[in-house]
């Protein structure tokens, strides 16, 4: 692997490291965000513990992080497998990050940078069911599942390639895996 490659893919790692959450919670209230709420580092647990403008803020720095990530890729003109990884590597510094000892969120703001910047189209449409189903069940996670699950079922359908289609059949159960790591890491410190 060439040397502006591995940089590149550490620069998404890092670049996904920053810990937006952790940070807005200390400028704007003194906090861990991680001892607040469902301890989850995101946007959703910003917004319902320090508001709705902490929580946008965090929400829009988690997406631009998946953003660039894909964008610097394209820049250095990588080839198509190495965007995807790179896009990759920006969910797992957000999951992972290595300035909080690979404590993180659950990156599902990152990879709607991601994959916004990927599958423009079909993203926004995942995103507007999301919105609706949310309406109708008023279910976070709920939503989440039938809004981006949608997804890969629109890119196929668009013809997309499978190696796209696929991808966020990779990424998205990693959302699922956070959030069972989450709930062991909590039991362990209960008991």
């Amino acid at each position: 692997m060439e040397i502006h490659v591995m940089a590149v893919l550490l620069g998404a790692y890092l670049l996904g490291s920053i810990p937006s959450a952790y940070l807005v919670g200390r400028l704007v209230a003194g906090v861990d965000i991680r001892q607040l709420g469902d301890g989850n580092m995101g946007a959703k647990n910003t917004f319902e513990s320090l508001g709705w403008l902490p929580g946008l803020v965090v929400g829009a720095a988690d997406i631009s992080k998946g953003a660039v990530a894909v964008l610097m890729a394209r820049q250095f003109k990588l080839p198509e497998n190495f965007v995807l990884l790179a896009g990759f590597c920006v969910v797992l510094g957000h999951d992972f990050p290595v300035f909080l000892r690979f404590r993180g969120g659950q990156g599902m703001a990152a990879m709607i940078g991601v994959f916004g910047v990927l599958f423009p189209m079909e993203t926004a449409l995942a995103l507007l069911t999301l919105v609706v189903a949310l309406a109708l069940t008023h279910n976070w996670d709920v939503s989440c599942s039938i809004g981006l699950g949608l997804l890969p079922v629109m890119l196929w359908f668009n013809g997309r390639p499978p190696k796209q289609v696929l991808y966020p059949v990779v990424m998205l159960p990693t959302i699922g895996l956070k959030k069972l790591l989450a709930v062991w890491e909590a039991r362990r410190i209960r008991t």
